[in-house]
């Protein structure tokens, strides 16, 4: 048998003054961000003990003039930083303002350190930080961001190594079971979610090469990014969080206009009901969208969960009202994505709400991660990022590989083709394809353009995490921001 590969050309990003780059650093260093905002400058507030609050103030001081890096080969992989003043490329102060620092006790930190029974000192950690959270928040100078700088040895007692993977843009397990040890990070945006002020999490070694994280079961080190890739993604991060937006996808002139939404499936905190989390990508403005929907079930093998007519009927509808508002107007284009194979009375509530919008153009793509088959390149490296191979009606496709503007395999382990199965097709194969590759690269939280999972998924089962422990009932906010 024969097969044809073919490679995708890597998508383009649109920053400030319509400017264009395959590459988010470049792109925002040569243009400026899509969107500066109405503000100069990005006002943050910051809770750690002494330690924390001051080496993160002195990073933040640090960045001001910026940060080299090696040159050489890599290059394009680990630029430098260019610096928070005259070459600033996100057009903005980032300012620790007056008042809002928070210095907790060091016996408070000391006291969840001893604490013997892992969950109980979860949630003391959590309580700790989001009641001084909110006390921050209720003060009339709300920052734009609050930083929750956490020391070394409470990190290495409460910050689990078991249920995330190695790296910002690894795979999330989907779905987890009862029984899990308590998720510092995923408890404490629940617990600070409702605020109207989003959070970043930072560790000493964000500032300190020094510093060495021992990640909990094994005693092996964390690896952590050299100083310049840190203040990239650190500062980005930073500026999407306090409502910016540094790039989004670039639409050609004549394409449809597109709404993408991926579902993901996730158990409450008693481990016994299974919900639903949608994540929408607002792809025209670089927005995005958090839905909660209703209980899932799943098939006789318990393998892939579903909604019912009327919950998939109900989500969908909200999303694309959700669009409108946004946009005065429906998506032409709908593509719907998943994790697991698509049921057939799901797909007719779907359907019922695609109908009511009047959209023209749809595709329901099961997304597999798990593909059994890989592709061999000649010599050392993998295939390239972007590789396509149309099996019949599957696609595999590589997020991930080697990239030839980074000149290497970013990559530690060997990268695994997605497989794209669509269960109801308007657009060509190649389309899917790259449209998929096209959503890896907007993952806010890293300058790095290379994801595993097309964002929609990605933001879709970070979020089920974290609404795993909020409340039946409960508000939440829409918008992505406050859950990365």
């Amino acid at each position: 048998m024969s097969f044809r590969l073919d490679v995708l050309d890597e998508p383009l990003l649109e920053f400030g003054g319509g400017g264009r780059a395959i590459d988010p650093r470049l792109g925002l260093m040569e243009f400026g961000p899509l969107q500066p905002g109405t503000g100069d400058k990005v006002r943050l507030a910051v809770i750690g003990t002494a330690e924390t609050v001051d080496g993160f103030e002195r990073f933040v001081d640090r960045c001001r003039t910026g940060i080299s890096a090696e040159s050489g080969r890599l290059a394009n992989l680990r630029p430098h930083f260019p610096g928070l003043g005259n070459a600033n490329p996100f057009r903005c102060a980032f300012e620790v303002e007056a008042g809002a620092r928070t210095v907790l006790p060091r016996q408070d930190i000391e006291r969840i350190v001893k604490e013997r029974d892992n969950d109980a000192a979860v949630r003391a950690a959590v309580d700790l930080f989001a009641e001084h959270a909110l006390a921050i928040h209720e003060t009339s100078a709300r920052p734009d961001v609050i930083v929750f700088a956490l020391p070394t040895d409470l990190i290495e007692r409460v910050v689990n190594d078991t249920v995330g993977g190695d790296g910002e843009d690894d795979p999330l397990p989907e779905n987890l079971p009862a029984g899990q040890p308590l998720d510092f990070r995923d408890l404490l945006k629940a617990r600070t979610v409702h605020m109207r002020c989003p959070s970043q999490i930072i560790w000493p070694s964000s500032w300190d090469d020094a510093q060495k994280v021992n990640r909990k079961l094994n005693g092996k080190t964390r690896r952590t990014q050299d100083p310049a890739t840190r203040a990239w993604n650190l500062f980005n991060a930073l500026f999407y969080k306090a409502g910016r937006v540094p790039w989004r996808l670039h639409s050609p002139e004549d394409g449809l206009k597109t709404s993408y939404c991926g579902i993901s499936f996730y158990r409450d905190e008693t481990g016994q009901h299974l919900l639903t989390s949608s994540a929408q990508m607002f792809d025209e403005r670089g927005k995005g969208l958090i839905l909660k929907g209703g209980r899932a079930r799943t098939d006789r093998n318990q393998r892939h969960p579903y909604l019912t007519r009327e919950d998939a009927y109900d989500l969908l509808r909200r999303a694309l009202e959700a669009y409108r508002r946004h946009h005065k107007h429906f998506p032409a284009r709908l593509v719907v994505y998943k994790t697991a194979r698509f049921n057939l009375a799901e797909v007719e509530g779907f359907e019922a709400a695609i109908d009511e919008a009047r959209i023209d153009v749809r595709d329901f793509v099961w997304v597999y991660e798990g593909s059994p088959l890989l592709a061999m390149r000649e010599g050392d490296y993998p295939p390239l990022r972007g590789s396509v191979l149309e099996l019949g009606r599957e696609t595999m496709l590589y997020t991930r590989g080697s990239v030839p503007f980074f000149k290497t395999y970013p990559g530690m382990r060997v990268p695994r083709p997605v497989m794209l199965r669509p269960h109801l097709q308007d657009s060509t194969s190649h389309e899917l394809a790259a449209g998929t590759l096209a959503l890896t690269k907007m993952n806010w939280n890293s300058t790095q353009f290379d994801g595993a999972s097309p964002i929609t998924l990605q933001a879709a089962r970070r979020v089920g995490r974290i609404l795993r422990h909020v409340p039946q009932g409960f508000d939440v906010q829409g918008d992505y921001r406050y859950y990365i």
